[in-house]
């Protein structure tokens, strides 16, 4: 269902905005054209979610600093949105739709095709955005070779490295370009998010808040208590934005170790500065029966505590044999936990799915194009948008 109306009061000509800076202060800005882009004016509404960037209230729309104006006159986009994509078709849409959503609009964004055998390409097909570049590889690298290569391919300053079914809030990139922009954040290399987790129905089964203060928190730290408590602590890839120039000081990580790469990603990265945390949900990772995570399933463990023993061996993050070993154990709980959590919704949003189809000589469910009004959890972007002169649907 796609309806049409003017979200917000904002016009482009000249705009006068309320940009608060970390050190409390805070900066009136004013120019002659809205330095965050046009608003859309479509709305996307459906079961379990209801999108719009329009929609957010104007305190959480925060000004690209006045240094970013040279940004629009660059070449080069500020930040490299860098998307790996492996037999993607069915959830791909709905992630470029929530890249093209974000109110910071100086970006590329970067995707790279691992010898899909699904329609991936042909989803990539109907973004006609001039941001897009397309990468195909000739034959199948898999998740870790492709993370690396994508990544090489990135020209931004910044880079954010993205699932090809993980969205993003609209304001994502603009808070965390302005956390790595602020002098104050200077020794951090990455800023990172919370998130929330959602199934294939796009509906957030599960807020997950990070046990880090909101502003800086020192690398070793961060690696070290992920080690400690078996698990990576930090996140999946959509909640991190760094510094490219950090990137291009990393080594190749262990291309056999597919389900820590995110894990191996941050520790390289984290070896070069420290990370500022922003405590608001500005990312959704989702949970499906084919997503990389779920196939791996009970094989978790085992990779985690053989990046940990790597970990142990760089005098860099100070991992104690205490931590390797609390780590080992507390790995196989996580593994137990996070299987059977996955399990639970995906087959609870295959029973919704099954139950919202149409049957012969029955209208459709009243709760999919006519539902009542959702709740503010209920936030990611629908299947469907329009692309140039085609309606796209993006099956599930």
């Amino acid at each position: 269902m796609v309806s049409r109306h003017h979200s917000l009061g904002f016009r482009p000509g000249l705009l006068v905005r309320l940009e608060l800076l970390q050190n409390g202060a805070s900066i009136l800005f004013a120019a002659s054209s809205d330095p965050l882009g046009d608003y859309p004016e479509e709305t996307r509404s459906g079961k379990g979610f209801h999108y719009n960037r329009g929609q957010m209230a104007p305190s959480k729309l925060i000004a690209i600093r006045s240094s970013n104006l040279k940004y629009s006159m660059s070449s080069q986009p500020v930040v490299s949105v860098c998307i790996p994509c492996y037999n993607g078709a069915e959830f791909l849409a709905r992630t470029l739709e929530s890249v093209l959503a974000q109110i910071f609009t100086n970006f590329e964004v970067v995707l790279l095709d691992d010898k899909s055998t699904d329609a991936t390409l042909s989803v990539i097909g109907t973004f006609t955005d001039p941001r897009i570049r397309l990468i195909r590889n000739e034959q199948n690298l898999g998740l870790a070779l492709s993370w690396k290569k994508v990544l090489s391919q990135s020209k931004g300053t910044y880079v954010k490295l993205l699932c090809n079914d993980d969205v993003l809030l609209p304001e994502c990139l603009a808070k965390q370009v302005n956390a790595l922009e602020n002098p104050s954040n200077a020794r951090a290399v990455l800023a990172f998010c919370n998130r929330r987790v959602i199934d294939s129905n796009d509906e957030v089964v599960l807020e997950r808040r990070l046990p880090f203060p909101p502003g800086l928190v020192k690398g070793s730290t961060l690696i070290r208590q992920s080690v400690r408590r078996g698990t990576n602590l930090i996140g999946e890839p959509a909640v991190g934005l760094f510094r490219r120039d950090a990137l291009n000081k990393t080594v190749m990580w262990d291309a056999s170790n597919a389900y820590y790469s995110d894990l191996a990603l941050w520790a390289q990265l984290l070896r070069h500065g420290d990370a500022f945390h922003d405590p608001e949900y500005l990312a959704g990772f989702r949970i499906s029966r084919g997503a990389a995570s779920t196939r791996i399933g009970f094989g978790q463990a085992a990779p985690f505590r053989s990046l940990a023993r790597t970990l142990r061996k760089d005098p860099c993050y100070r991992i104690s044999s205490f931590d390797v070993i609390a780590g080992y154990v507390l790995s196989f709980h996580w593994c137990l936990a996070r299987n059977l959590f996955i399990n639970f919704h995906c087959r609870r949003a295959a029973r919704k799915q099954i139950t919202a189809l149409p049957l012969p000589g029955r209208p459709r469910s009243q709760h999919i194009d006519g539902g009542p009004e959702v709740s503010e959890r209920q936030l990611w972007p629908a299947a469907r948008q329009t692309h140039g002169n085609e309606d796209f649907v993006a099956h599930r």
